[in-house]
């Protein structure tokens, strides 16, 4: 059984359960997006939970919104139709469908495997121009994995996954911002023009 399907059959259920009360207390994903200037029109987030940053992301900026969790609790009881369930290897959305992608603080318990499938997905729904908002440890010096103290057989992972997107010549890194904790956002743009041709 890989993470994923972990997360699917019951760790997610647990993880919102375990962190319900605290969300919403902090939140760098918006704080960074604000101090950069981003006006997102359409929004896609990836761990989204019950939708509470959304929520407020779509009161403040009046964008719409989408967002996918693989908690089943989570998803029911999210006060917005917008979110529902799903995980970040496999996204039910258009080509080119979100100005910005967020993945809030998931991507450190997703399976190496599907790294690239995931990078992929965000890539393809993303559009030209847009970006992608990667909140997760930041503490990778030395890319690690420890043991997830919630589920057996469970990583975490300490890795830029930023880097993933920035191999792309498409992508340049926007926003590297330590937020405590050893967290960390990250924010970077697509531009498809950005690589030149030559006569």
């Amino acid at each position: 059984m890989n993470q994923t399907q972990t997360f699917i059959d019951s760790e997610g259920n647990a993880w919102f359960e375990r962190n319900q009360r605290r969300l919403g207390e902090r939140d760098p994903v918006s704080e960074r997006m604000r101090a950069r200037g981003i006006m997102p029109k359409r929004i896609l987030e990836i761990g989204c939970a019950n939708g509470w940053r959304l929520k407020r992301l779509k009161e403040e900026y009046g964008c719409d919104v989408a967002g996918i969790d693989p908690s089943k609790q989570a998803v029911q009881l999210a006060d917005m139709k917008e979110v529902q369930r799903g995980w970040a290897s496999r996204l039910c959305f258009l080509d080119g469908d979100f100005d910005t992608v967020i993945y809030g603080f998931c991507l450190y318990v997703t399976d190496p495997d599907e790294w690239f499938a995931i990078v992929a997905e965000g890539d393809r729904v993303l559009a030209n121009g847009g970006r992608i908002v990667i909140h997760d440890f930041g503490d990778y010096a030395s890319p690690h994995a420890v043991k997830y103290a919630h589920a057996d057989g469970v990583l975490a992972y300490h890795v830029n996954f930023a880097a993933l997107w920035l191999m792309h010549p498409w992508y340049r890194l926007i926003d590297w911002h330590p937020t405590g904790d050893s967290e960390l956002v990250a924010i970077i743009e697509k531009d498809s023009k950005r690589l030149p041709v030559w006569p």
